[in-house]
């Protein structure tokens, strides 16, 4: 062992070799790679989806041992990576929801600019990983945080059932939020009931019984033009009136007042309330449209799924459910209508993407992998056990064509997101907004309220600091 040791160091000396590169002497003694064992956390996809392709990165690899860890639980999931990481342990590798990557930065080992720069990223992958994935390091210096398997987009899901009985000069949702609103306006049927809708037009206006309401707040304010922070990224602008186009005083509030119309029983738009829905279930208004008692609701490629499932669990049951054929899909709808409009279309965007924690001792091997992960042939497979739409570019016309998830796959070059200094406060900050404003408060009121609970998380040097990160922190 001595020896070898000798060996190693006199070669590292005299010949400058990579570390971890097999090199030979003149006495054809070999230096082997040392093993590598990765550890990977990830949340929802099960083990049985990975298994091939770790098996052949490894096959491989031969120095290379993969370990995956499936999780369930979002909260409990961050917890325990920033605790391990605190620690100085942890994974290797993790998957990051896309607006945690901001706030965590300093706890990720970039990628190397030598396996893949930012100008290779955006050559691959859609603009909006881009937006969120690239980011100045400790220097300033833009590299690559996260590598994307998909991208999801908001996308909206309508009973063509009741638009084939309600507009059947369509049969199928406008393409604007105004004439949506419209839609909204002839699909809803009141009755006496204690939920006092026969049929809700749509699942929108509260955040408690509609699983994304954050996301489609966020999606409006995008897409009405909201400026979110001033250029340092220093503090909230939401809630200023910096005007618009289209001659809006105020675009966050606009957007707000749009979201919440439906949920407030003064409005010509009233169509859902608090019985519509169980806002204490996983299920959510994605039940209340299996039953048929909302036409449209709004969602990721995932919860085509969900649907399905609930209506076989309420056909299980004996209970009233629509059919299948009748759940159809439309991109989501613009400010102004796409066909006649030169204006960027915008929806929103929410996906994972796998990372490498600061405190891995291989993080070099670790992005290798992931880089492999992210192959055209590899996300092929992933699409292929979990129907999520694409993050590379050169994958998007061919899933376009599917009749049932394409329309994700259309909508990812036009995604947007935003970024968060706390994505958990957040969506506390803008649920207590929509309730205030559903209990009659101002919404321009409501909406500074929101401005000044978001600047307490905005950090005094804005949410890109450079600072050199110290083996503490």
């Amino acid at each position: 062992m001595r020896k070898l040791i000798a060996i190693t160091v006199i070669l590292a000396l005299t010949i400058g070799g990579l570390a971890g590169c097999t090199k030979k002497t003149t006495t054809t003694t070999t230096v082997k790679k040392d093993d590598v064992e990765l550890t990977y956390y990830r949340l929802f996809d099960d083990e049985d989806i990975f298994e091939p392709l770790i098996r052949e990165y490894e096959s491989e690899n031969s120095h290379v041992t993969i370990n995956y860890r499936k999780f369930t639980d979002p909260d409990k999931y961050i917890d325990l990576i920033i605790n391990e990481l605190a620690e100085g342990e942890g994974p290797d590798i993790f998957s990051m929801h896309n607006s945690w990557f901001t706030q965590h930065r300093k706890k990720l080992s970039p990628a190397p600019s030598t396996l893949i720069s930012p100008t290779n990223f955006e050559e691959v992958f859609v603009s909006v990983a881009g937006d969120d994935l690239i980011l100045p390091d400790e220097t300033g210096t833009n590299a690559v945080y996260g590598l994307p398997m998909y991208v999801d987009t908001l996308a909206l899901y309508y009973n063509k059932d009741h638009f084939e009985d309600a507009i059947p000069s369509r049969g199928k949702p406008a393409p604007t939020w105004e004439q949506l609103q419209e839609d909204v306006y002839k699909l809803t049927k009141s009755d006496n009931s204690f939920e006092r809708f026969e049929v809700a037009g749509i699942a929108m206006g509260r955040a408690d019984n509609i699983l994304r309401a954050i996301d489609i707040l966020y999606l409006l304010m995008i897409q009405f033009g909201t400026e979110f922070y001033d250029s340092g990224y220093t503090e909230a602008t939401f809630a200023d009136n910096a005007g618009s186009t289209g001659g809006l005083s105020n675009p966050g509030v606009d957007a707000l007042t749009y979201f919440t119309q439906f949920a407030l029983p003064s409005s010509k738009y009233y169509t859902w309330n608090a019985y519509l829905a169980d806002d204490d279930s996983a299920e959510k208004e994605v039940k209340t449209f299996a039953r048929g008692k909302v036409s449209m609701i709004i969602g990721y490629s995932y919860l085509y799924e969900e649907i399905m499932d609930q209506v076989a669990e309420l056909e299980k049951k004996g209970q009233s459910a629509i059919s299948s054929e009748t759940v159809k899909i439309a991109t989501i709808p613009q400010v102004e209508d796409p066909e006649t409009s030169t204006e960027k279309r915008d929806t929103y965007a929410s996906y994972f993407a796998e990372t490498v924690s600061r405190t891995s001792e291989n993080s070099d091997e670790a992005w290798k992998f992931l880089s492999y992960l992210v192959e055209q042939e590899n996300l092929a497979h992933y699409h292929e056990q979990t129907n999520r739409p694409t993050s590379r570019r050169d994958m998007i016309e061919e899933q376009m064509e599917d009749s049932t998830y394409g329309v994700f796959a259309e909508q990812i070059g036009y995604a947007e997101s935003f970024p968060v200094a706390n994505a958990d406060a957040y969506t506390e900050i803008f649920a207590e907004t929509i309730d205030a404003v559903v209990n009659t408060a101002d919404p321009d009121d409501a909406l500074k309220d929101a401005a000044d609970a978001v600047n307490l998380y905005m950090p005094t040097e804005g949410l890109y600091p450079v600072t050199v990160v110290t083996e503490e922190e």
